[in-house]
């Protein structure tokens, strides 16, 4: 009963957000100038979702709802993009493959975001489908285990598993390609530091969107930015304990941006200029500049986190997707 009551609830909450963001455009005009109508409403719906996800995220029936849901391809793209469900050694798995397979360079090690606590790859099979199509790479999303059940280092375990699958599979190491957004940036960061530390071969590079690296969550933006995102501010005022005990926040594996990144690959981070983890961002490529790695920061302004695969529509979406390809070939010449 207390799901139904809980579903209920989230609807409402979505039901809500809309009028309101509606009323407020109409009297003082849009959140932000570039934003459309129909960019308020995802970011509003967004919000009201994510908020009451962390609020019942003690639910069994959301939590088996957030593990299994899977989003369609989108139907543009069905005819040039294959996507099947196939294991990696152990672990359940999406591959992607492009339909001029004979083309593909490049394979993306993809890990899906949702803060450690929800999701799996079939949420994200929208958003790799458009980044396979655009970069020409074949992919391989992983199901991570998943806090609180599954603490730190669980999550890592499981990415250096997949990574070491393909590594198993006579895979080049330099054609692998480690990418995820928001908590799958930061594992995909997690995951190199703990490939450096045994001492496998590294991949090519890393892609990165909006990347959650900081879970004590100090960055000036979580505050700055609150208004003009759809994380929940609640959740981010405080340290996340739920992926990792307190004495553990500060690990570079829990949080990257504490991170020495002497020796890692490439990278290139893309983060929204109007989301609240721009501050991971903008330290992680800092740091990187400090120990000597290539990294590049591309900044969408008056864009959300994780704006490509929440408003795909925009201009500024397919804008990301053509950097994308353009680095991946830059990284592949």
């Amino acid at each position: 009963m207390s799901s139904a009551v809980h579903l209920l609830a989230m609807w409402w909450a979505v039901t809500m957000s809309v009028l309101v963001v509606s009323m407020r455009r109409i009297l003082l005009g849009p959140t932000l100038p570039s934003w459309t109508w129909r960019t308020e409403w995802a970011v509003a719906s967004a919000r009201a979702v994510i908020g009451s996800a962390a609020r019942y995220r003690d639910d069994p029936v959301l939590s088996r709802f957030g593990l299994r849901v899977t989003t369609p391809v989108p139907r543009d793209l069905r005819r040039s993009v294959d996507v099947r469900r196939v294991h990696v050694g152990a672990i359940e798995a999406d591959r992607y493959l492009p339909s001029d397979v004979f083309r593909t360079r490049n394979i993306l090690l993809y890990f899906h975001g949702g803060g450690y606590v929800f999701g799996n790859p079939g949420t994200h099979r929208q958003f790799i489908a458009r980044l396979v199509e655009a970069t020409g790479c074949g992919a391989v999303a992983p199901r991570y285990r998943l806090a609180p059940n599954h603490r730190y280092p669980a999550a890592v375990d499981d990415a250096l598993a997949a990574y070491q699958s393909l590594l198993d599979a006579d895979i080049d190491p330099s054609t692998i390609v480690v990418s995820g957004d928001s908590a799958g940036g930061g594992l995909a960061m997690a995951l190199l530091i703990r490939l450096r530390s045994v001492g496998l071969p590294l991949p090519s590079g890393a892609m990165l969107f909006s990347p959650y690296l900081d879970l004590e969550h100090t960055g000036y933006s979580v505050k700055a930015n609150a208004r003009t995102d759809y994380l929940p501010l609640a959740e981010l005022t405080g340290p996340n304990t739920w992926y990792a005990g307190a004495d553990e926040l500060r690990e570079p594996e829990v949080s990257p941006i504490h991170a020495d990144l002497a020796g890692l690959p490439p990278m290139i981070v893309f983060a929204g200029g109007a989301e609240m983890l721009l501050a991971d961002s903008e330290r992680l490529v800092e740091n990187a500049a400090r120990d000597g790695v290539d990294a590049e920061l591309v900044i969408e302004p008056e864009m959300m986190h994780v704006w490509p695969a929440i408003v795909d529509w925009e201009p500024a979406s397919r804008r990301t997707l053509e950097v994308a390809r353009r680095w991946i070939g830059q990284l592949s010449a």
